[in-house]
């Protein structure tokens, strides 16, 4: 697929020119180290920018180099990543810095093939590696590319289909600017966040407004397109604060599924013996990419008579909650329960 070598080079310069302008100066943008640019795009494959900030500067803090993540334990790790979410990003950060050491001598690979084999590194974030610590000619592709092309093209081909993937694939690599594929990466992705956003684009400031083939014809806010909508599976959990006094029951999670190795409030059917449930509180529903969750939170005291307890609960003080990671719902609701 070829562009006119006019058209590609406006639409390079237009962008890139945009980015040094109004570009958003980042922690992770200050730097080449391929350790600390991985970090914050693993971060930021499923947080929000501003979310993200502050949890990429304290897991940098925390764990300094590869050595230092390889080496982490689940209870440092899992209360560094506690609130973002996605929790096996997390584990497959830790993953990858072993593979690294025990492979390259903790030394980040800089070919592409072998970072994409790292765990939990896909094409997109093997792309943006490359090209921004390593300058490396490989074009991303995300939502916000896939958002740019689409309308800058007027291109109609659902994103979610196999034949508008490898579309996309193509039309990025074909609009990359190989001489500077680290600031055009970067530029097109704050260009879809910033300016080509997915409501209420700002097309009266849009630098490439004149090459934009849907802008006036009714399609941006059309674009891109996806053939299908993906189900949302709702649930509902009921968990349960057996309160004894001053402490609490928890219990981990196990390592499969949502929230892994986290810890949380046991859930259960309905009271156990020598429990009386006092209160129920309903949290804010809570959602993942593909589940709605109802949370009910029952709270309970121990009746004269003995209680009932479990083998997997442990009972801690009310005050030292903030010393285990939890499930962010339920990490909010202890924190408006117990504050500190």
């Amino acid at each position: 697929m070829a562009f006119p070598d006019t058209f590609k080079l406006a639409f390079q310069k237009s962008l890139i020119g945009w980015f040094k302008e109004n570009g958003r100066k980042l922690p992770w943008r200050e730097t080449r180290n391929p350790y600390h640019i991985w970090v914050s795009e693993i971060i930021l494959q499923q947080t929000q920018v501003k979310q993200g900030w502050d949890y990429y500067l304290r897991f940098i803090e925390t764990f300094p180099d590869i050595s230092a993540l390889a080496k982490a334990d689940d209870e440092t790790l899992l209360r560094v990543w506690q609130g973002l979410g996605y929790y096996s990003r997390a584990h497959n950060l830790r993953a990858a810095a072993g593979q690294i050491e025990e492979d390259y001598g903790g030394i980040f690979p800089t070919d592409p093939a072998r970072i994409a084999r790292l765990k939990g590194i896909g094409p997109y974030t093997t792309a943006a590696i490359a090209s921004i610590a390593f300058g490396l000619p490989l074009a991303v592709v995300d939502g916000n590319v896939y958002r740019v092309l689409s309308r800058l093209l007027g291109e109609e081909t659902p994103i979610d289909t196999t034949e508008g993937k490898k579309l996309f694939a193509a039309l990025a690599e074909e609009l990359l600017d190989r001489e500077e594929p680290s600031a055009y990466n970067q530029a097109i992705m704050d260009f879809g966040a910033m300016v080509c956003t997915p409501r209420r684009p700002a097309c009266d400031s849009c630098p490439v407004a004149e090459l934009c083939r849907s802008r006036g014809i009714g399609l941006v806010e059309l674009l891109p397109r996806k053939a299908r909508k993906t189900a949302v599976r709702e649930e509902e959990l009921h968990f349960f604060l057996l309160q004894d006094g001053d402490a609490f029951a928890i219990e981990k999670r196990d390592s499969t599924g949502i929230w892994k190795g986290l810890y949380q409030l046991p859930i259960l059917s309905e009271p156990p013996a020598g429990w009386v449930e006092t209160e129920v509180f309903r949290l804010r529903d809570h959602r993942l990419t593909h589940r709605l969750l109802h949370i009910s939170i029952h709270k309970c005291i121990p009746t004269s008579g003995e209680r009932e307890e479990d083998a997997r609960w442990t009972f801690i003080p009310t005050s030292g909650h903030p010393g285990y990671a939890f499930p962010k719902p339920i990490r909010s609701f202890l924190d408006r329960a117990f504050p500190e």
